[in-house]
């Protein structure tokens, strides 16, 4: 495994096998919005048009993992650990389930919210897009326990569980 050194003071890690084609580009660390994590990539010019080239999807294509219209993910979370045990085939859904709690959470854990009103923790977990409300629990440990039961039984080996 070896570094590649990103804008920001950040770094990529990736395996032997592609650090120096990788090394030939000069990567940049991008973050958006409420992610806990951030991803390296360059901009490239194709005919004419400028669009970003995201490591982690260079790294799938170069090891034949990447499928037309399906998504890379980063089995633990992390968008800089770029190696290719570390990458899977994911659709937008798979993906989105394995993403880690928000940088806003105010709860602790993903999947809990607390109602002001009564001070009960409201245990939710997203579906195909749609907000589904579990129970609501005196306890936040309670409620984040819900929500890992539910992602398993929904997202599977794609489920991103609170540590409780």
């Amino acid at each position: 495994m070896k570094v590649i050194p990103l804008t920001q003071g950040k770094e990529a890690l990736v395996d032997d096998c592609d650090y120096e084609y990788l090394m030939e580009s000069k990567w940049r660390f991008a973050r958006r919005g409420h992610q806990r994590t951030g991803y390296a990539r360059f901009k490239q010019t194709v005919g004419g048009k400028r669009h970003w080239v995201h490591m982690h999807r260079l790294v799938a294509e170069r090891s034949g993992l990447a499928v037309e219209g399906k998504q890379i993910d980063h089995v633990d979370g992390n968008g800089l650990n770029n190696c290719r045990n570390n990458l899977r085939v994911a659709t937008e859904s798979q993906n989105k389930a394995n993403l880690r709690r928000r940088r806003d959470n105010t709860s602790g854990y993903k999947g809990v919210s607390c109602n002001r009103q009564t001070g009960k923790f409201r245990a939710y977990i997203t579906v195909a897009g749609h907000r589904r409300h579990l129970k609501y629990f005196d306890d936040p440990r309670e409620a984040a326990r819900a929500y890992n039961g539910a992602a398993l039984k929904h997202f599977g080996e794609f489920a991103c569980l609170n540590p409780v």
